[in-house]
């Protein structure tokens, strides 16, 4: 039971909500131009892995009461929606969401190429519920082979990917990790292969904080150059660690807006280019990343874990505004 909301009473608020019925698949919000009038607000959202030590409902209730506008759910073996019962899971899942209302518009997945198994059940029925976006981990280079070639190659491997994506309505955004192997780490790299496909329902879950580890000033000309193929915006921090047995620089995660990430930087830059996407935040400081559901407890108490996520939000969420997104 979590303190301050309980199950209850989440499932009380919830039965209180109409039932909105499934949105039919829409093109993604992505990179598009300003309008004449006032936009409404970003949503900004939380991953839902960082919330597998509770059962969904439990979930939902923290995320509302610490003002997230939407969840990012985990469609994953161990998430709180396992994609071999995607079909049965997800539209449960997607309609407690909205009930309690948050925005569910992106998903995770594991599925980097299209012979993913249950890939086409979770586009369908991620598309027939209205989630626009669905996340997911990046290809890897072969460092025994030339990367020329191989980035040559992973071409019909999006193109197969591109073609799922453009029957059932929905966008892709690989994740940009900042690791050794990661295509997609330097930013570049990927905007190359992907510049030849529309962008419509292909793209990038663009990680400020890994693509700041990978890039540090330059993260902001990654934002540039890719901003077309930003499907969605991943926010995490970081800070610069000295060994003192070895005396080499590391680097830590820390909460949002206490390490080396200029979000102001990446929010101005966007801004100026027009873009419109999910934004999702994560939580990788003080163990937080997560693991399996009924295999993961909270390395923290619950308050102070609701604390960091609120002032987080509320960092973000200001951040926003000071720049006018």
């Amino acid at each position: 039971m979590i303190d301050e909301l309980s199950r209850r009473d989440v499932l009380i608020m919830l039965a209180a909500v109409p039932v909105a019925g499934a949105a039919p698949a829409a093109r993604p919000a992505q990179a598009a131009a300003p309008s004449a009038g006032t936009q409404a607000p970003l949503a900004v959202g939380i991953v839902s892995r960082h919330l597998q030590f509770a059962p969904m409902e439990d979930a939902i209730a923290i995320a509302k009461e610490a003002e997230f506008d939407a969840i990012e759910w985990n469609v994953r073996d161990g998430g709180h929606v396992p994609p071999d019962r995607v079909e049965r899971d997800l539209p449960r899942c997607i309609e407690l969401t909205r009930q309690a209302g948050l925005a569910a518009t992106m998903i995770t997945t594991d599925a980097t190429d299209a012979d993913y198994p249950h890939l086409e059940a979770i586009l369908a029925t991620a598309s027939g519920l209205g989630v626009t976006h669905y996340r997911t981990e990046e290809p890897r280079y072969d460092y025994s082979k030339d990367l020329e070639a191989e980035l040559e190659a992973l071409k019909p491997r999006l193109a197969a990917v591109n073609a799922l994506n453009e029957k059932y309505g929905i966008a892709v955004a690989y994740h940009t990790h900042s690791g050794s192997g990661s295509i997609g780490g330097a930013i570049w790299d990927m905007w190359s292969v992907m510049r030849e496909f529309d962008p419509t329902y292909l793209g990038m879950n663009f990680d400020v904080g890994h693509a700041t580890r990978r890039l540090g000033l330059g993260m902001t000309d990654g934002l540039r150059i890719a901003h077309r193929y930003i499907q969605a915006l991943a926010i995490k921090d970081f800070a610069y660690q000295v060994d003192p047995q070895t005396g080499r620089v590391e680097t830590e995660w820390t909460p949002i807006g206490e390490g080396q990430v200029n979000l102001r930087a990446a929010f101005e830059v966007l801004e100026a280019l027009g873009w419109r996407g999910p934004i999702n935040l994560h939580f990788e400081h003080h163990g937080l990343l997560g693991r399996a559901v009924g295999d993961y407890e909270l390395p923290i108490p619950l308050s102070e874990f609701k604390r960091f996520i609120t002032n987080e939000r509320n960092h973000v969420r200001q951040t926003l505004q000071a720049v006018g997104f």
